[in-house]
């Protein structure tokens, strides 16, 4: 009990607290890469349009890790059919806890799309990344091929995040 007389309620053990905020923590937007989920061009203003979704490579993830936890890290993946799921194990507090999430194969490099996939999936469990999945959707002009298929972004998709969380659209 506190002053008040009020029960205080620890969130954990501050180690393990101060661990958790470091994976989490904002990678540089320079560092944060975007692809297209669909083009689309738009009947109001016949401009052309990307939906961007923000990614991280998983290379960012294993060095967060690494960075955040030096070796007390590991995964074990295991294939299911066409799917991949991947067990990410973090030591905290002398204990490893697991946590896990999958992917199917991808397009490119099946297998390895879906090892890397399942990977960032995984870290983002912990907290590495997650911010990018509460940006609004991110709807960027581009240019496009003749027949319509994406070549560029026309601006920097930060810049349409930036627009998107201003209170003065």
């Amino acid at each position: 009990m506190d002053k008040n007389n009020t029960k205080s309620v620890s969130m954990g053990n501050t180690d393990t607290d101060e661990i958790l905020f470091k994976l989490a923590t904002h990678f540089p937007t320079s560092e944060v890469s975007w692809r297209t989920q669909r083009v689309f061009q738009s009947y109001k203003d016949k401009k052309w349009y990307a939906l961007a979704l923000a990614y991280l490579s998983v290379r960012q993830v294993q060095d967060r890790l690494t960075e955040v936890m030096g070796p007390n890290w590991q995964c074990k993946h295991i294939v299911y059919g066409s799917k991949t799921i991947c067990h990410l194990g973090l030591k905290l507090d002398g204990e490893w806890i697991w946590r896990s999430d999958g992917a199917g194969d991808t397009n490119f490099e099946a297998d390895k799309g879906a090892l890397s996939d399942s990977l960032k999936r995984a870290g983002v469990a912990w907290g590495i990344g997650r911010y990018l999945y509460d940006l609004k959707n991110t709807y960027v002009p581009c240019e496009v091929t003749d027949s319509g298929k994406f070549k560029k972004f026309s601006v920097d998709c930060w810049e349409i995040v930036r627009k998107n969380q201003s209170d003065f659209n």
